[in-house]
């Protein structure tokens, strides 16, 4: 038998749940990849994720190829023709069994809803199997048949399922017979020019790097991570987000070797091994609120009573926050630090989502969708779930009332000033005592702007919307 995997977003040998199934019923193996740069500009990717992607697919050719296994990159005009290409490949090499991983969201259900119809049709046997989560999407319940809104439960729920057997992802790959073709990836053109300005040496690409990365963090981070994980400076954070939502590295990888070195615990042990394993487990409750409630992926709040928010709209205050230049340093720190690495700090996104929308009182959609735009590590799920969090438009979300005051936040978890001043050099020779609200004066020398809004004033506006919202 000759099969076919479709790479999409799992880039990866390891843990790769069609890759694994796809050698170990076939002879031969080809792949694909369908790259479309209309609809990763329809999904708001951000350049320097497209840029990232692009990179780890040349090396996972590499590694394909040692396998005897060509890669060919499809080129696409968006979901829409994804069914009539992938026929056409199979026509052409006489293949009749498929494989791949499924993706979150209504846009990419839709797509493989399509082409699994098209395959049906052509007598096409497609295998599909789940990589980005433990359990299968709408597993867990709650005692009354309903999906978890609540993350707490959801995860009391998903450790009490929980079996070892799950992460059993040892697979060794053994080369294939050879096919009479090679991969296309050094002809094909990806049509890409680079426009962000990040520093690409901070995000190696690979699988390989990706390992070494986790290995790292475990060994030298974790077990200081509950205590350190909010202060941006420390770098506290294993950065692995990247490879996780372009799928270089699974989360099951994650936990597997997070549980080797906790005595495979969960809710003992070492805190900050604990702690982390929470992140990982946030990511599948967002992809799960995704996959039970399809409005989130379709621009709508989780609360609907916020639909009625009368959100305002300023250009230049979104310019500023944009630009790292509303004048709360600790915001204008993190938004730079987003376009200088394509990344940030966990707590600030939460720092400046809620500044965005609650003291701005912004949509958060604008919010969300420049984010995509911008982070290498882009995960619709985790986005919108964080923005809506932060706006109190979500599940789980913070009371809308809770409104994080962005200089209290900044002298909290930024105490030396040292994140702000590497990030808004104009500050660097500020004090401790002043650069976190720097006085009229200090701002004047340094060539800093004034707030462009009164946190007081923007808060009591902000409850007040919501409030209405409510009524």
């Amino acid at each position: 038998m000759e099969a076919l995997v479709w790479f999409r977003g799992d880039l990866r040998l390891e843990d790769n749940p069609a890759l694994r199934n796809a050698f170990a019923n076939s002879k031969k193996v080809h792949a694909i990849f369908i790259f479309s740069n209309n609809q990763l500009k329809k999904h708001n990717e951000a350049n320097v994720k497209i840029d990232f992607i692009i990179k780890n697919l040349f090396l996972l050719e590499k590694k394909l190829t040692e396998l005897n296994v060509p890669l060919t990159i499809i080129e696409s005009d968006g979901f829409d023709d994804n069914a009539f290409l992938i026929g056409k490949f199979l026509e052409k090499k006489n293949i009749d069994n498929v494989f791949w991983n499924d993706q979150f969201g209504e846009d990419e259900a839709n797509r493989d809803r399509l082409v699994q119809n098209y395959l049906d049709s052509k007598n096409i046997i497609v295998n599909t199997y789940n990589d980005q989560v433990i359990y299968e999407p709408g597993f867990l319940k709650t005692g009354q048949g309903l999906p978890y809104s609540v993350f707490t439960p959801f995860k009391r729920k998903w450790i009490e399922n929980f079996e070892i057997g799950f992460l059993d992802i040892e697979y060794q790959y053994k080369p294939k017979e050879s096919l009479n073709y090679s991969s296309n990836i050094r002809e094909f053109d990806f049509d890409f020019e680079v426009t962000h300005q990040v520093n690409m040496d901070l995000w190696p690409a690979g699988e390989d790097e990706a390992e070494t990365r986790l290995n790292k963090f475990l060994n030298e981070k974790v077990i200081n991570y509950s205590k350190n994980r909010n202060d941006p400076v420390l770098d506290g954070t294993s950065r692995i987000s990247p490879y996780l939502a372009t799928g270089i590295i699974s989360s099951k990888k994650c936990i597997l070797e997070a549980l080797k070195i906790n005595n495979f615990e969960f809710s003992s042990g070492h805190i900050g091994v604990t702690k982390w394993i929470d992140e990982i487990v946030w990511r599948e409750f967002y992809k799960n609120i995704m996959f039970a409630f399809p409005k989130v992926s379709k621009g709508q709040p989780f609360q609907d009573y916020s639909k009625a928010i009368k959100w305002r709209y300023d250009k230049n205050e979104f310019i500023a926050w944009k630009d790292g230049k509303t004048g709360f340093p600790i915001v204008d720190a993190a938004m730079r630090q987003l376009l200088n690495e394509g990344w940030m700090h966990n707590r600030l996104r939460m720092v400046v989502a809620m500044f965005f929308t609650k003291n701005m009182l912004h949509d958060w959609r604008l919010g969300e969708a420049y984010f995509m735009q911008n982070l290498i590590d882009g995960d619709f799920a985790s986005n919108n779930g964080g923005w809506q969090w932060s706006s109190s438009t979500g599940t789980d979300a913070a009371p809308y009332f809770r409104i994080f005051n962005p200089i209290t936040q900044s002298t909290n978890f930024d105490k030396e000033g040292l994140f702000i001043k590497k990030y808004v050099p104009e500050l660097k020779d500020l004090d401790k005592s002043v650069i976190h609200n720097p006085p009229k004066e200090h701002r004047k020398y340094c060539n800093y702007s004034e707030p462009i809004l009164d946190l007081k004033e923007s808060r009591l506006r902000a409850i007040e919307a919501f409030k209405i919202a409510k009524s």
